[in-house]
C-alpha cells in the first residue's frame, strides 16, 4: 500500500503544531503515512533522497510541513523522480509557493480532504549553477534572487528575531527589518545578463529576480507576469535608483506597480546567465545558496504537484 511521506521543519513551531493535529486525524481515518522531522539546515534534502531510494514504489507523495524554505529542500530532494508527487502543508511566513499553486488549507478537516483528493498539475522549475568555485547544482519552484535581496535572505535566515516575529504571524516583518540593516552597507553594482543568447549590461543594480512564479518574500510580486507552467522564467532587473525611491518601490512590489517605476527592466527567457565584478548574494525560494556568477535555465513541466 502506497504511503504520504511528511517531511516537517522541526525548527517552526507553527509547522510541528500542524501537523501533531493532522496526526490524530490520519490515525482516526486510517491513512498510511510516515514523518520524519528535520534536524538542521538541508536535513530535508537529505532525508527526500533517502525516501525515494528506499521507498520509490512505497510513495503515494512527499509532503513538505513548512514554509517555502522546507519546500525549496523536500523539492531538491525528490527533483531526479518526476513521476514522484510533490505535496504542502504549509506552516512558513513565507508561503509564496503554496500562494501560487495550491492556496494555504488551513484546518484539519480541509487538510484531511486534501490528502483524499488525488488532483494532480505539473508546474516548471529552474535549474540552477553556481559557476564560481562553489561549483553548485539546484533547482527552484518559485524564484531567486540577486542582490540586495540575497543579502536580506542570507541575513533574515540568520537572525534571531525571525523566529519570534514568526511567532506572532509577523514573518514578513523579519525581512523589512533585514532590509534596513543590510541597506547600510550594501552598493549597488554592475551586472552582465546574458539572456537566450542577447547580452544586457545594467548599471547600479540593486536586484535582478528570476521568477517561475510571481511571489517571494512573503507576498512581494516581484515578477508579475510570471506563470508557473509557461516554459519560461521572467526577469526583473531593479536599477539606478536613490535608496529613497528603492524603499518606495518595496511599498508598491506588494501588488506590482513597481514594474512601472523607470529603473525596473523586465525581460524574459529560458536561459539566463548573471556576472558580476565582485561575488553578489544569491537566494533561491528565499534559502540563500551562495554567490554569482551563475546560470539558469527553465525546466517545463518538471514537478509533479499535490493539489
Amino acid at each position: 500500500m502506497k504511503k504520504y511521506f511528511f517531511i516537517i521543519n522541526s525548527n517552526n513551531a507553527k509547522a510541528v503544531k500542524t501537523f501533531k493535529s493532522l496526526k490524530k486525524a490520519m490515525d482516526q481515518e486510517g491513512i498510511p503515512y510516515r514523518t520524519f522531522y528535520t534536524e538542521h539546515s538541508g536535513h530535508a534534502v537529505e532525508i527526500a533522497k533517502k525516501i525515494t531510494y528506499m521507498n520509490k514504489d512505497l510513495i503515494k507523495a512527499v509532503i513538505a510541513v513548512g514554509g517555502d524554505g522546507t519546500i525549496h529542500e523536500v523539492f531538491n530532494g525528490i527533483k531526479d523522480h518526476e513521476s514522484i508527487p510533490l505535496g504542502f502543508i504549509s506552516g512558513g511566513s513565507g508561503n509564496d509557493i503554496v500562494r501560487v499553486l495550491t492556496k494555504e488549507v488551513r484546518g484539519v478537516k480541509r487538510q484531511i480532504s486534501y490528502l483524499k483528493r488525488n488532483r494532480m498539475i505539473k508546474t516548471d522549475s529552474g535549474k540552477m549553477q553556481l559557476t564560481g568555485r562553489s561549483k553548485k547544482r539546484q533547482a527552484f519552484i518559485s524564484a531567486i534572487g540577486i542582490g540586495l535581496d540575497g543579502e536580506v535572505a542570507k541575513y533574515t535566515n540568520e537572525a534571531i528575531y525571525k523566529k519570534y516575529l514568526h511567532k506572532l504571524k509577523l514573518g514578513t516583518l523579519a525581512y523589512v527589518v533585514t532590509l534596513f540593516k543590510v541597506l547600510r552597507f550594501y552598493r549597488p553594482g554592475t551586472m552582465e545578463i546574458k539572456l537566450d543568447g542577447r547580452e544586457y549590461v545594467f548599471h547600479n543594480v540593486w536586484l535582478v529576480a528570476v521568477g517561475n512564479m510571481p511571489y517571494y518574500g512573503g507576498g512581494m510580486k516581484i515578477c508579475p507576469e510570471a506563470k508557473y507552467n509557461d516554459g519560461i522564467l521572467d526577469v526583473c532587473v531593479v536599477h539606478n535608483l536613490s535608496i529613497l525611491k528603492l524603499l518606495l518601490l518595496f511599498i508598491s512590489v506588494f501588488w506590482g506597480g513597481h514594474v512601472k517605476v523607470q529603473g525596473v527592466s523586465q525581460l524574459k527567457g529560458k536561459e539566463i546567465a548573471v556576472a558580476t565584478k565582485h561575488p553578489v548574494a544569491i537566494h533561491a525560494d528565499g534559502e540563500y545558496k551562495g554567490t554569482t556568477p551563475i546560470e539558469v535555465v527553465i525546466q517545463p513541466a518538471s514537478v509533479s504537484v499535490k493539489i
